[in-house]
C-alpha cells in the first residue's frame, strides 16, 4: 500500500494531538512503512519534537515541510506525493476501525470513486453540545453529499491527478477549501463512508458553538459566492 497512498497533514500548535494520531496511523492494517508528508505552520510548542521523536523511534517514513493555512500545507504536501493517491489528515485524528484507510483506499482502487470522504464521531469529554453538532454533521453531509459532494477535510482521500486537474485546495479560501474543493468532484464519483474518524470539541470550544452554527448557515447561504470564503470570518483567531 506504500506504493498507492501518501499522507498529508497540516500542523501549527498540535502537541496536544499529533502523537495520538500517528499512533493510530501506525495502527492501521495493511499501511505499514506509508509515507507521511507534515506540513507545519511554524508551531512554537513541541509539535515538532514530539513528531521527531516518534520519526526516531519508530523509523517512520516522514518528512516535515513548511506549511500555511491548510489548504497551503496540503497543497504543499500533495506537490511531494509521489504516490496515485493521497489523504489528507488533520492533527486530531484517530479511527474508528483498524481497517479504516485501507477501506476508504479500496473505494478508490475500485476505480469507481475519485474521492472518498468520512464523517467524525465525537471523541471527547461527554459534552452533549458537542455529540449533537458531530451527529447533525454526519447527518448534514450525507444528505448534501447526495447533490453535491461534501467531503470533511479532517479525512480526505482523492486520485491525485484529480487533484491536480482541480488545481488543489484553494489557498485564498479563509475557511471551507475542503468543501470548495469535493464540489468540483462528479457526485457519482464522490463517495461519503461514515464515521471512520474521531475527532473532539476543540473547534467548538476555540470559535464558540453559537459562532460555529452561524458560520455553518452563513457558508450554506453564500455557497455559490466564492468571493464570500476569501474573506477572513475569524475562524483561526
Amino acid at each position: 500500500m506504500q506504493k498507492l497512498l501518501t499522507i498529508v497533514i497540516p500542523t501549527y500548535n498540535e502537541e496536544k494531538y499529533i502523537a495520538r494520531t500517528l499512533f493510530a496511523i501506525m495502527s492501521q492494517k495493511g499501511i505499514k512503512n506509508i509515507k507521511i508528508i507534515i506540513a507545519d505552520a511554524g508551531s512554537t510548542d513541541n509539535t515538532i519534537k514530539i513528531i521527531n521523536n516518534l520519526k526516531e523511534k519508530f523509523n517512520l517514513k516522514l518528512d516535515i515541510i513548511l506549511g500555511g493555512l491548510p489548504a497551503v500545507g496540503r497543497n504543499a504536501g500533495a506537490k511531494l506525493a509521489e504516490t496515485p493517491y493521497i489523504l489528507f489528515l488533520d492533527a486530531d485524528v484517530t479511527f474508528t476501525k483498524p481497517n479504516a484507510v485501507k477501506k476508504a483506499l479500496r473505494a478508490l482502487t475500485s476505480h469507481k470513486y475519485d474521492m472518498v470522504s468520512s464523517t467524525p464521531v465525537y471523541f471527547g469529554d461527554r459534552d452533549w453540545r458537542a455529540s449533537f453538532m458531530f451527529w447533525i454533521n454526519k447527518w448534514t453531509t450525507l444528505v448534501v453529499s447526495k447533490h453535491s459532494p461534501f467531503a470533511i477535510g479532517g479525512f480526505t482521500m482523492i486520485y491525485k491527478g484529480l487533484f491536480n486537474k482541480l488545481g488543489g485546495y484553494d489557498e485564498q479560501a479563509m475557511q471551507s477549501e475542503d468543501w470548495l474543493l469535493s464540489k468540483q468532484v462528479n457526485p457519482k464519483k464522490f463517495k461519503i463512508i461514515p464515521s471512520l474518524m474521531t475527532q473532539d470539541n476543540r473547534r467548538f470550544k476555540r470559535y464558540g458553538y453559537w459562532s460555529m452554527v452561524k458560520l455553518i448557515f452563513k457558508n450554506w447561504w453564500n455557497r455559490n459566492n466564492l468571493e464570500y470564503f476569501y474573506k477572513d470570518q475569524k475562524y483561526w483567531n
